[in-house]
């Protein structure tokens, strides 16, 4: 297990509910979201992942931010090798949170694409059941689909996470240490709606099958290490 040092190139986050889910999508309607630089990671040809994460944080983050929620949005895309093997690598497209301060801080520090504040991020945690939005409706619910969860494994896990600006690709490394149930079932996880959020993406009309889903293990708190970005070319330098 890594050990990680808080400092200059280091945040940690704490937070105490956490669920994603990642939805097959046909790779010719997510490709004009990714900048040409990177290439979506299909898991059959013409299948892409589209990666949907719910948070809440405490109150505590950065020191004095408050309780909120976060919404993420992503493409799982092509890893950079030379920096490790990630359990995944994802393109960050959009980024909302009930917290304006954390918005701010996740643009100015992280370069990450800001949605307006949302309005409420109503979270179940005993059910796993939650529903995100704003003043043009709802972006989103989602919950679990599996009847019979299983084991949730407490280890540390290593991703990458992409991040355009002004035609610039930046790259963090990221690591999540919580216990996580993690699943393949297939069955109804919500709705995702047509909504200013996705940036354009109109994919979902109706229920879509997940080909995966990560639950924080309720009760429990995980840790989010986020490093500070890196220019793609430094990088590469390094």
């Amino acid at each position: 297990m890594s050990k990680h040092v808080p400092g200059n190139n280091l945040i940690i986050w704490e937070f105490d509910y956490a669920m994603t889910t990642f939805y097959e999508v046909d790779t010719d309607q997510i490709t004009s979201l990714l900048p040409k630089e990177l290439s979506p990671m299909e898991i059959v040809p013409g299948v892409s992942l589209l990666k949907i994460t719910a948070f809440n944080f405490p109150e505590g983050g950065l020191g004095h931010l408050p309780n909120f929620q976060e919404l993420i949005a992503a493409i799982v895309v092509a890893p950079d090798l030379s920096r490790g093997v990630p359990k995944f690598a994802m393109y960050v497209f959009s980024l909302g949170s009930t917290s304006q301060d954390h918005l701010d801080h996740s643009a100015d520090y992280y370069k990450l694409p800001t949605y307006n504040k949302l309005e409420y991020g109503k979270i179940n945690h005993d059910k796993n059941e939650l529903e995100f939005g704003d003043k043009d409706g709802s972006i989103l619910s989602m919950n679990n689909c599996c009847n019979n969860i299983g084991d949730y494994l407490d280890h540390e896990r290593y991703f990458q996470a992409f991040v355009s600006k002004d035609d610039d690709i930046y790259i963090a490394d990221l690591y999540l240490k919580a216990a996580l149930f993690e699943h393949q079932e297939q069955g109804e996880v919500g709705i995702i709606n047509n909504h200013p959020f996705l940036k354009g993406l109109e994919l979902f009309d109706e229920e879509k099958v997940p080909y995966l889903q990560m639950i924080l293990d309720p009760g429990t708190k995980g840790k989010q290490f986020y490093y500070c970005l890196l220019y793609t070319s430094d990088a590469a330098d390094e």
